[in-house]
């Protein structure tokens, strides 16, 4: 039942995405890793390589390394084919490699955009980044690469891993 809901899902996002936004949309999954890095960055030249940012950007580094672990990791062992591959309803828009869960640029982009939000305490960073986010979670199902439980699973994965490295840290650095 829940398989049948899932690709139900699926082609009801697909066929009412707005098409003409498929370029962004592909641009947005292509640019997932370049952003992470780029954030992890933009941490080291606004920081001026404090000891406060130099720690940050270990952080940013070691949840990006962690997500891509996990990511191959699991791909590897669930080995579920990508919806293109199993129902001809889905059309592939993007790249998509063999393996379907989790959606590793959800997981990447909910991990790095968590922990962003846990170490800059702005709206005005925290938002975006959350929104970019959701956008790439989003691009992965309407460019037909992605169930939605791949999706939802690389959230929750990636929402877990930058709270659990984020507590690592401050136990780390700060220990009671």
């Amino acid at each position: 039942m829940f398989a049948s809901f899932d690709i139900s899902l699926l082609e009801w996002i697909q066929n009412h995405r707005i098409e003409s936004l498929d370029g962004i949309l592909s641009l947005f999954s292509a640019a997932t890793t370049y952003i992470s890095f780029g954030i992890i960055l933009a941490i080291g030249i606004f920081s001026r390589v404090s000891r406060n940012g130099l720690k940050k950007m270990v952080q940013m580094g070691l949840v990006l390394f962690l997500a891509a672990l996990l990511t191959f990791a699991l791909k590897n062992t669930v080995m579920r084919d990508r919806p293109f591959k199993a129902h001809e309803s889905i059309e592939k828009l993007t790249l998509g490699g063999d393996a379907s869960f989790p959606s590793g640029h959800t997981m990447e982009a909910f991990s790095v955009a968590i922990t962003v939000a846990l170490l800059f305490r702005r709206r005005s960073v925290q938002v975006p980044a959350i929104l970019w986010a959701i956008l790439v979670a989003y691009s992965r199902m309407a460019l037909g690469v992605h169930y939605p439980s791949d999706v939802l699973g690389g959230l929750l994965i990636g929402i877990i891993l930058a709270i659990g490295i984020d507590y690592g840290f401050k136990r780390l650095i700060n220990p009671p």
